[in-house]
């Protein structure tokens, strides 16, 4: 897990994992990080791994693109 703090453009990042995600609970982690901070001021934003395959996903997203352009 990563957790990169960015407090003072309103936000804190939090990277997990597919295994990361089965251990931790995204609502307690969030009250945990925004404990010390007004929520209405700091967000919590989770990117969290998918399960599909990330080159296959890729290059779909890349055809997609290449046909718009």
């Amino acid at each position: 897990m990563e957790i990169v703090e960015k407090r003072d453009k309103g936000f804190i990042e939090v990277w997990m994992t597919n295994e990361e995600q089965q251990m931790y609970d995204c609502a307690e982690l969030t009250h945990l990080l925004l404990k010390d901070t007004d929520p209405k001021k700091c967000k919590v934003v989770f990117f969290l791994s998918g399960k599909e395959d990330l080159c296959a996903n890729t290059e779909k997203l890349l055809i997609a693109n290449l046909g718009c352009a």
